[in-house]
Parts: C-alpha cells; structure tokens; sequence
C-alpha cells in the first residue's frame, strides 16, 4: 500500500512539474552576443537631400537637351544668360536657349536648376 501511494505522490509531482512548465521554443538562431554585433544601421531620411542646391549646376550641353527633350525640334542657339525668370524674382543665371519647331523659333530660359521658363525677361 506505501508502494502504491508513494508511486502516485511521485507521477503526479513529476506530472505538476511537466505541465507548469513548458520547454522554451527559441526563435532566433544562435549568433554573436549582442555586445559584440556591428550596430544596425538607420535609413536616411528621404525629405534630406543627397547633394546641396549650390552643387547642381546645369551645363550647356545638358540644358540644350532639357530643351530638346521638352519641345522636339532642333536647338538654333545657345548660350549663357542672366534672366529674370518671373516679374517677382531677381535675376538668375543660366541659360538662353532658341529651338526651332516647325519653322517658328521659341526663345526659353533654362536656370541652374534645370527648370525651364518660357517668359523669362532678359
């Protein structure tokens, strides 16, 4: 009869034991401690630019083929020009541009920035 209980009391202490416990599952393989792992790096932001305004000068050849790109044709005359792009704004520098299309020619500004201005005042 001690037998007999002594088992019982030892299968239900071993049996509390294994169900108040459950085995931990790891989810992360094994690696390097965290001390001794390279930090992780960040993303830039997106709303800061790469290159500062003043380094993002247009050239010639590149603002002919702005102008090109933009109404087709065939460039006349090019040049370097300071213009006053809208009545408001002082005066910027960049460039002159005549394109040919269909037999009228178009006068454009093209400034630094790339951006072209039909109107501008020379």
């Amino acid at each position: 009869m001690r037998r007999c209980a002594l088992v019982a009391v030892f299968a239900s202490v071993s049996l509390a034991g294994y169900a108040g416990k459950a085995p931990e599952e790891r989810t992360e393989q094994a690696g390097p401690p965290a001390d001794q792992r390279p930090p992780v790096r960040e993303p830039a932001p997106k709303d800061v630019p790469a290159k500062p305004a003043a380094q993002t000068r247009v050239s010639l050849k590149d603002a002919t083929a702005i102008v090109r790109q933009a109404y087709g044709g065939r460039v006349v005359s090019a040049a370097a020009a300071r213009a006053r792009p809208e009545p408001d704004r002082g005066r910027e520098s960049g460039y002159r541009v005549r394109v040919d299309i269909d037999g009228r020619v178009k006068t454009v500004f093209v400034d630094d920035r790339g951006r072209i201005h039909e109107n501008a005042e020379y």
